[in-house]
């Protein structure tokens, strides 16, 4: 008789722990990553990986600020429930990687958007906030979504750098997500670089520090050469100290720009907010350095086209 093989030996030995003590004592330990993994090893493993609280308790650790009865309310009504909503806002979105032809988008604009911004200082959740937008109000001027009314502040017990060597280390413990969810497709997308690009003290205030996130999206086909072929967007935290040495936040904020630096307007903004969210998502691995990396190109590439059309029209001065 024939021996059984590792895989026969392996799944036999799984199935005799019962399903509930694999969930609550083994699932239950597993972060997204290797929940995933675990779903594609066998129909059994996936129904159980599939379970929603697993994903509603990642979901809720990863981004505290979606644990309210409205938002996991929403969540719940993704197609695969909080497995999509995680799918789509882990990594940030990416329209280089092609959406497959049987898959037609509607680009139509959202009519509502919901942000769920969470900040972590040296793996601590520090903020947390959900705000709603209504982005056709905007239409024509900027586009902007201001998460903290101009005379609040949220305190941290995070320590105020005190010297320049402090200021270096500062943005290294910081992590910074930004979902911006469209409610009635039931799409989602994280727009932050999760380290910050720009760490600097405010040039007249010792006592602020600004911080800016970025995510730099090509906006595909049919934009090449355009202002818009790549947006950033960008998202700015400020941070004030006070008198008993702590950090408050003061402005936590998002808009785009164009290829010159230029804000976009609400429609324009709104295009490529859905073009986002229909695009597929990035790799997981080195997501922070890629967003560095993808700001450091966007700026170089900025400054090379603001100086070769200043060229251009110095040159055509000269002629006439």
């Amino acid at each position: 008789m024939d021996s059984p093989s590792v895989a026969d030996t392996t799944s036999s030995s799984i199935w005799t722990v019962h399903p509930d003590i694999m969930e609550t004592h083994v699932f239950k330990h597993l972060d997204a990553s290797a929940l995933a993994s675990a779903s594609c090893a066998s129909s059994q493993l996936y129904a159980l990986a599939s379970d929603e609280t697993l994903w509603t308790d990642i979901s809720n650790s990863t981004w505290p600020s979606t644990n309210t009865p409205g938002i996991r309310q929403l969540i719940s009504s993704f197609p695969k429930g909080t497995r999509s909503f995680f799918s789509d806002s882990f990594t940030n979105p990416d329209v280089s990687i092609t959406t497959p032809s049987s898959s037609p988008v509607n680009l139509d604009c959202p009519s509502r958007l919901i942000s769920a911004v969470d900040i972590f200082y040296q793996q601590r959740h520090v903020f947390g906030k959900v705000v709603e937008t209504e982005p056709l109000n905007f239409d024509s001027s900027p586009f902007r979504i201001d998460v903290l009314d101009p005379k609040d502040s949220v305190p941290t017990r995070i320590p105020h750098p005190v010297d320049e060597q402090m200021m270096c280390e500062f943005g290294e413990r910081f992590t910074l997500s930004w979902i911006l969810i469209d409610p009635i497709r039931r799409r989602a997308m994280n727009l932050s670089s999760y380290k910050p690009v720009i760490v600097e003290r405010r040039w007249m205030s010792t006592e602020e520090v600004h911080m800016r996130y970025a995510w730099i999206f090509c906006a595909g086909p049919g934009e090449e050469g355009s202002a818009t072929e790549y947006v950033k967007f960008g998202i700015s935290v400020t941070w004030e100290g006070c008198q008993s040495g702590e950090m408050h936040v003061s402005k936590v904020s998002l808009d785009l720009e164009d290829m010159y630096g230029n804000q976009l307007t609400g429609r324009e903004s709104l295009a490529i907010i859905q073009k986002g969210l229909a695009s597929r998502r990035g790799k997981v691995k080195g997501r922070e350095s890629e967003g560095k990396r993808r700001y450091e190109e966007y700026m170089e590439m900025r400054r090379e086209r603001i100086l070769s059309e200043s060229l251009e029209l110095s040159n055509a001065r000269v002629n006439i």
